[in-house]
């Protein structure tokens, strides 16, 4: 029998607008932006996943702003170059020179956390602590914009033709850490740094629960398919929120010495494996259980430990094959056909598994004993050997996911720079790369010159590394200033704050010397001049307010005419 149902006008209308929609982010996936992005999901899905409501972000503009901006450089051979910055004093002077902004979880972790409670880069803060120090400073960077378009309009045109125009709205790439946990933390995190302002955002391929700083010890990695998952929860909720938010993936295999799980085939070939028989049935976990129930403690279990691993003689798998084979009681020629053979079959890039590899190691006859369960951590995790090659594998892998990665190194090496490079765009040719020129490094004793120092940035942005940040130099510099200056006050008094600090920001022009003007009084006096039909007596910039006192440009004074200049400074004040 027929159904006699008919649809209603409004179910029509309803379903109208959803495959409208799904057209709209269909045709917005098809431009030049996406040409390189992978997804594992429909624009129907997205579109499913989406409110009623559309809303525009302002990170959005930003977002392609960066995209443009790092285009362009990746185009030229040169590098957007930037580096954390801590606060709105800080991101509105680099907003003079540079053309985008980083915000780093280092420095958050350790000078901003949301719980006002500071310490090292491990990812326990709250995650909501890096989005809120972006807001921090995206508003900042807003609050400038309007500050600076105000006192423009109120300039002559030839006022404004001698007074630089500075772009304050430079986009800001934040640091996500591993998303901090699985995909729906990954989710919510991503929708926190659209909302505050993030035009781009960057996750690495670390262990949430063990997340460290990339420069310290006992990293461990998470299998390829975890960070692509992340990548992808990522760029779904860029997706659903309509924003072009660019998505840096980050690597820490190249120094990593653990990894989680062994379920990703293209993490087998870098998994270290006990090859001495001996200890076969002896894992390291157990005998450490055992020692700590006999009572063992601190040294004693790390003695246990090292003189286990120093028997177990730990190698990949390809290694002990190789090992293998020139042991073989076979002749020199043959050896080499079967070490040709199976590098023929290992070679990095076709990501041998090893339930494979055993396989064609049987065939060439071998029977060798090789275990990656036996030296296992307390913990559960494997024993990886990080490299370069490992850093590449992944870069292929998370490549059509992201927009640029980034290989966390160990120093400032030009070769790994090279290898790294070469290696990703030899399969991906038009990805973006990123560097972190960290302070970390010993860069005195990288054994550069100083001509080397200042030629690396434009160097390797010709490899193809287009986006390049220090990323805690906001710290450091705010330290050094300070402890320098603190030093010196505390010897020579209000010399040293006008020597060290007023005549420096007066030859060096730098607009917080007159600080309530920075800090946007004149602003808020034309607000209330509106407000009040063009006129106020409680202007915050009228008659009294000591900043006129730096109205008149002068030069430094010498040491012989300080208290001249001195007195007429208290001349003026008195006026």
């Amino acid at each position: 029998m027929a159904s006699s149902f008919s649809v209603p006008s409004m179910i029509m209308e309803e379903e109208g607008r959803f495959e409208s929609e799904v057209a709209e982010v269909q045709a917005w996936w098809n431009s030049e932006r996406f040409k390189l992005t992978k997804r594992p999901y429909s624009a129907r899905d997205v579109v499913a996943l989406r409110g009623n409501l559309r809303q525009n972000y302002g990170s959005n503009e930003m977002a392609k702003k960066l995209w443009r901006t790092l285009k362009t450089h990746q185009a030229n051979g040169t590098a957007s170059r930037t580096f954390g910055a801590l606060d709105p004093v800080q991101v509105t002077m680099m907003a003079k020179h540079l053309d985008s902004i980083y915000v780093s979880g280092w420095q958050c972790s350790s000078t901003h956390t949301s719980s006002n409670e500071p310490g090292p880069d491990l990812a326990d803060y709250p995650y909501d602590t890096v989005p809120n120090k972006v807001e921090h400073l995206f508003f900042a960077q807003q609050y400038h914009d309007r500050k600076q378009r105000e006192a423009r309009m109120g300039m002559s045109r030839e006022e404004r033709a001698r007074t630089p125009y500075i772009d304050y709205l430079k986009p800001i790439i934040a640091d996500g850490d591993t998303g901090f946990g699985g995909a729906t933390a990954t989710v919510k995190l991503c929708k926190l740094f659209v909302e505050r302002g993030a035009a781009g955002v960057h996750i690495e391929d670390q262990s949430s629960v063990t997340k460290k700083c990339g420069h310290m010890a006992g990293k461990v990695l998470v299998a390829v398919s975890e960070h692509v998952n992340r990548l992808v929860a990522a760029r779904l909720q860029f997706d659903i929120m309509g924003t072009e938010t660019v998505l840096v993936a980050r690597t820490d295999a190249e120094a990593a010495t653990l990894i989680q799980t062994n379920v990703d085939t293209r993490d087998h070939q870098f998994i270290l494996g006990v090859t001495n028989p001996q200890l076969k049935g002896k894992s390291l976990a157990t005998i450490l259980g055992e020692a700590m129930a006999a009572g063992k403690t601190g040294p004693e279990l790390q003695a246990i430990e090292d003189n286990w691993l120093s028997m177990a003689r730990l190698k990949t798998f390809s290694d002990c094959v190789v090992d293998g084979i020139k042991r073989m009681n076979i002749s020199e020629a043959e050896k080499q056909r079967r070490l040709d053979e199976w590098m023929y079959h290992s070679s990095f890039e076709k990501c041998l598994s090893n339930e494979e590899g055993r396989l064609i190691a049987e065939r060439m006859g071998l029977n060798i004993f090789w275990d990656w369960d036996l030296p296992r951590t307390r913990e559960g995790f494997y024993r990886f050997k990080g490299s370069v090659t490992a850093a590449i594998v992944r870069g292929w892998a998370f490549a059509s996911y992201a927009d640029l990665i980034w290989m966390e190194t160990a120093g400032p090496d030009l070769v790994e720079c090279t290898k790294f490079a070469e290696g990703v765009r030899s399969r991906c040719p038009e990805i973006m790369l990123a560097y972190n020129l960290s302070p970390s490094f010993n860069w005195d004793a990288s054994g550069m010159t100083d001509e080397q120092m200042r030629d690396f940035i434009p160097r390797i942005a010709k490899l193809g590394y287009c986006w390049q940040f220090i990323t805690v130099a906001g710290f450091h510099a705010d330290a050094l200033i300070v402890d320098t200056f603190a030093k010196d006050f505390a010897r020579r008094g209000m010399l040293a704050y006008v020597e060290k600090i007023q005549r420096e920001e007066r030859n060096h022009e730098v607009d917080t010397l007159a600080h309530q003007k920075w800090s946007g009084a004149n602003y808020y006096d034309r607000v209330l001049r509106t407000v009040q039909g063009g006129i106020t007596s409680t202007a915050a910039m009228g008659k009294g307010v000591t900043e006129e006192q730096f109205k008149d440009t002068w030069t430094r004074p010498g040491a012989a005419d300080i208290g001249d200049a001195a007195s007429v400074v208290i001349a003026k004040s008195r006026l």
